[in-house]
């Protein structure tokens, strides 16, 4: 069972990945961005990991919903508003629950996709941080489902989000500020996709 402690200690694993890349995802939103993916990761896993730390009690809906709110007002941008969403769709999961067992802790990724895709209405292909998230969610489903392994799936599901994050190279993005960019984005792997690679590593570490 996997309780409050846990997922702060999984938070805190998550904000230090993307503080040690802060600069390499600026480098890769500047490609097809304007540059400020890193700076704006950092302040949305910072305010993320202080709400969830800060919140006394132990429900972990409350927990994601006091996340997915300091998110919001962190990073008000286009991938802040879409993790928000993902944190959203926890929130509504686990409701009044104190501890999640390991089958769903594995559907935490799978429900977190759902939100994102609910807000932004993207889809995989599209060139966006699903075509990492949703591949990570099923290679972590089939792993587990083979081995019961939490641990072993977590890294197969990483190894699979850095591979299909840098699948992205040569795709055409088909939704937000690098498709009107067109073929002049399509040489780098998508931000969003890295990023959730970057998550992926860092619950795996």
């Amino acid at each position: 069972m996997v309780k409050k402690p846990d997922l702060l200690a999984a938070l805190e694993k998550i904000t230090r990945g993307v503080e040690r890349n802060l600069d390499y995802l600026g480098e890769l939103d500047g490609k097809s961005g304007d540059g400020d993916l890193g700076l704006s990761m950092k302040a949305a896993f910072d305010a993320v990991n202080q709400a969830a730390a800060a919140y006394p009690g132990e429900d972990l809906g409350m927990l994601f919903l006091n996340a997915a709110m300091a998110c919001n007002r962190a990073a008000p941008s286009t991938m802040g508003t879409l993790l928000s969403a993902g944190l959203m769709a926890l929130a509504k999961a686990y409701k009044g629950q104190e501890e999640l067992s390991d089958a769903e802790i594995i559907s935490l990724p799978r429900l977190f996709a759902g939100g994102i895709q609910s807000r932004g209405k993207a889809k995989l292909g599209d060139k966006t941080i699903l075509d990492a998230l949703l591949p990570y969610a099923d290679a972590l489903e089939a792993n587990f489902a083979e081995t019961q392994n939490l641990k072993e799936a977590s890294l197969k599901a990483a190894q699979v989000a850095e591979l299909e994050a840098e699948g992205t190279k040569g795709m055409q993005a088909q939704i937000g500020r690098a498709k009107w960019l067109g073929e002049r984005a399509n040489a780098y792997a998508d931000g969003g996709a890295t990023l959730w690679a970057i998550i992926g590593k860092s619950l795996a570490a």
